[in-house]
């Protein structure tokens, strides 16, 4: 489910951005996946 979310989020914005996805800078996607709650690496 993490990745399916990922991958929509980089959809969205490249969709808004008119852009390619693979033109998205990991900093956008990163920042928009943080705002979502997404949970990018594991804690222990």
């Amino acid at each position: 489910m993490i990745l399916g979310q990922s991958a929509a989020t980089a959809a969205c914005i490249a969709i808004d951005k008119k852009t390619d996805v693979q033109d998205i800078e990991y900093k956008t996607l990163n920042s928009q996946l943080m705002k979502d709650g997404q949970i990018l690496s594991e804690t222990k």
